[in-house]
């Protein structure tokens, strides 16, 4: 097996998932084959998918525990909770920083390099967890690409990206690639149900089921739709419903208005397609290019969503700006 494999998707895919239980099933003392349709790493290339662990061996249990010495990983500090990650886990000390760090640090991929040339504590195959790898600093980066260009023995690489082209060139040209498909209907409707509204949570999150929420935002979306829809050719932002969050509203104002725009060009909507109607009636009194430049703002906005900010001062700014679309002003 080639030393790295890259899988790249859109986040929420179930990357992180399916790389852990590949990551189990190759350090498992005694994998056993895969069905086709078992989990998320059934839609890994077959050579990461033909086997799962056994869930029941000394090595398994150390994984479960996060304690296993022949795996490592590393993802940002930021992302620890979410992944289910601790410092045991990650094998790095945290930041001194107070806000936990959003990238993948040097001293992190040190660690790792240092781990990768260690011998097996169990004698048998070791594999790194990169996850996910568009978030290597530039340092952090380099670092990977020397122990990636000439890889040690019987350590397997499993990368995970979310934006292949964030990644460097060289790195992508160390590893064996593959895109990952979006989930299937068996697993969207074990992951999220089959509900009456399973089908508008799926066009909401585009099958991005593996999301802490795959809703998030829906709600609040249609709620400031209607809103906007009653308040007729002016609408107030006083008198529109706050977001949950800024980073919450951020995201689903980008939803709306590509939806927006893809209504203005003749085409049916993609994450609100049960709001047709009502977008529609907003999309004629829109400026296609007022609509685009707010778009072009909000992608802007999201590249630093993770920075601090005065969460109810920045959402009301987004909803005024929101309702300035509607302004019949230059």
């Amino acid at each position: 097996m080639n030393s790295a494999w890259l899988i790249h998707a859109p986040q929420g895919y179930g990357k992180w998932l399916a790389l852990k239980q590949s990551a189990h099933a190759l350090l498992c003392d005694s994998p056993v084959d895969n069905s086709p349709s078992e989990s998320a790493s059934a839609r890994l290339p077959a050579a990461l998918a033909a086997r799962r662990a056994c869930g029941s061996c000394a090595s398994c249990a150390l994984a479960r525990a996060g304690t296993h010495p022949d795996l490592a990983v590393a993802a940002p500090e930021a992302l620890w909770p979410e992944l289910g990650l601790n410092s045991l886990d990650e094998g790095a000390a945290r930041s001194e920083s107070k806000t936990a760090s959003q990238d993948i640090r040097i001293e992190q991929i040190r660690r790792l390099n240092e781990w990768a040339v260690s011998t097996s504590h169990r004698g048998k195959a070791k594999v790194a967890l990169v996850y996910p790898a568009d978030a290597l600093n530039p340092t952090a980066a380099n670092a990977l690409l020397k122990t990636l260009e000439e890889p040690p023995k019987a350590v397997q690489f499993l990368l995970g990206a979310h934006r292949f082209d964030a990644l460097l060139p060289t790195i992508r040209s160390r590893c064996r690639q593959a895109a990952m498909p979006r989930p299937t209907p068996a697993e969207a409707q074990r992951t999220i149900g089959a509900s009456a509204a399973q089908a508008q949570v799926l066009a909401w999150c585009q099958w991005a089921i593996y999301q802490t929420d795959p809703a998030n935002g829906l709600d609040w979306a249609e709620t400031l739709l209607s809103a906007v829809s009653r308040s007729g050719a002016s609408p107030v932002s006083s008198a529109l419903p706050p977001p949950p969050d800024y980073a919450t509203g951020l995201a689903a104002l980008i939803k709306i208005g590509s939806d927006l725009q893809r209504v203005q060009a003749g085409a049916a909507a993609l994450y609100l397609p049960q709001q047709q109607q009502a977008l529609t009636r907003l999309a004629r009194q829109i400026a296609p290019v007022r609509l685009s430049d707010a778009l072009r703002d909000l992608g802007a906005k999201q590249r630093l969503a993770g920075f601090p900010l005065n969460q109810a001062l920045a959402s009301d700014a987004l909803l005024l700006e929101f309702v300035q679309l509607f302004s019949s002003g230059d």
